[in-house]
Parts: C-alpha cells; sequence; structure tokens
C-alpha cells in the first residue's frame, strides 16, 4: 500500500470524523480470501511494535519478588508476589478479573511453573502467559515497549481488527504504524490474501486503504 495514500484517507475520515467527549480509537479491518485461518502456516500469532506508539494507556502486569517487585510497583499498578499469585489462584473470578485488566504480562523466569499450574488456565486462552523478564532487567524499557506493542490474534473468521492509535495522533504517524502491521501480517500471509484493508475511529464509519 501506498503511504501518501493512506496517509490522505487517514486525514480525510478524521476530518469527517463528529468530534466526540473521548480521544476515539484508530483500528484497521483486514479482510482475507481463499484462506483458512485455522491451518498453522496461516494461523496469525504476532506482537508488533508499533512505530509511533498507540497513544493509549494499557496495564501491563508483572509477577516478581524481592528488588524486582519493589521497581515493578513503581510502573504498575497490577504487580504481585509470589504468595499473591498463590492467593489468587483460589479464587477463580479475582483471577480472571486481574487477567482481564492487563493487556501483556511479564513475570520473573523462577515464577513461571507457578503461573503455569494455577494461572495458565485463565491467562492461556487469551494468549496472555506472561514473557519472562531477568530481575536485573531494565523495567522501564520493557514495559514502555510493552504499551507500544499490540497483540494479533488470528481466529478462524478471515477478519482480524487492529488498533493503531487514537484520534488525535498525526495522519502521518497512524499511516506508519498501519503500514508496519501491515508488514508483519505480509511476512506470514502473502498480499495476494488479503481481500482489503479498512481504516476507521471508533464512531466513524470505515474507509478502505487497498485501493
Amino acid at each position: 500500500m501506498d503511504k501518501k495514500e493512506i496517509v490522505k484517507r487517514v486525514k480525510e475520515t478524521i476530518e469527517k470524523t463528529k468530534k466526540r467527549k473521548f480521544n476515539q480509537s484508530a483500528e484497521i479491518s483486514i479482510n482475507f480470501k481463499d484462506i483458512n485461518m485455522e491451518s498453522a502456516e496461516n494461523k496469525l500469532n504476532l506482537n508488533i511494535l508499533l512505530p509511533n506508539g498507540r497513544n493509549k494507556e494499557v496495564n501491563i502486569g508483572v509477577f516478581a519478588d524481592g528488588d524486582m517487585n519493589v521497581r515493578a510497583k513503581r510502573l504498575s499498578k497490577f504487580v504481585l508476589n509470589k504468595k499473591e499469585l498463590e492467593e489468587y489462584s483460589k479464587n477463580r473470578r479475582k483471577m480472571r478479573k486481574f487477567t482481564d485488566f492487563c493487556y501483556w504480562f511479564i513475570a520473573q523466569p523462577d515464577l513461571l511453573p507457578v503461573i503455569g499450574k494455577s494461572w495458565g488456565i485463565t491467562l492461556g486462552p487469551r494468549g496472555k502467559m506472561p514473557q519472562p523478564i531477568p530481575p536485573t532487567a531494565d523495567l522501564d524499557a520493557t514495559i514502555e515497549r510493552l504499551k507500544n506493542t499490540v497483540r494479533i490474534r488470528s481466529k478462524k473468521n478471515p477478519t482480524i481488527n487492529i488498533l493503531v492509535g487514537t484520534e488525535d495522533m498525526g495522519p502521518e504517524d497512524l499511516a506508519e504504524n498501519i503500514l508496519a502491521v501491515m508488514n508483519g501480517i505480509e511476512r506470514q500471509i502473502s498480499s495476494d490474501k488479503i481481500k482489503s484493508v479498512y481504516f476507521k475511529t471508533t464512531m466513524s464509519s470505515a474507509i478502505r486503504l487497498d485501493r
């Protein structure tokens, strides 16, 4: 897709969108054709770093003990130590609620066996099993990267919707985010299997980008 054309159509959509009392999300919808999305070669399970960020806060869950736990609490409200992990696991509803509050999870590696055993039942089906992070890692950089990364998971439906930012971002920045997503997907699924690509904000009509 041509970046200049994407910029033009994104700008057109945002200018025509009625302003609301909230900052509307911006997303693309990709429709595939002649493809079985359930086959291993086509099933999408990607994490794409948006070059201009998502411009929207997301919660990052952290499972850690000791110093890593202390440092994580300066960056996230969703931090549990081993004892708290075990306590939450006794209450399935409480565990599900915590899981749904967070978009990403990271964990101290030695806690992974505990997490897999007790939390796997809620994290696994949601595609949210935590990424292992060494206790000495730069948490600021890790969490900042995750906040600007989108998760792409396909199901059997040949359509996927992906957040690319918010309406108050510039059309150029949104176009770069859109192209990053498209390039990531096309590394796995060839462009001739993409039927159409649409852009919209939360409350706007959709506009086609790929023609």
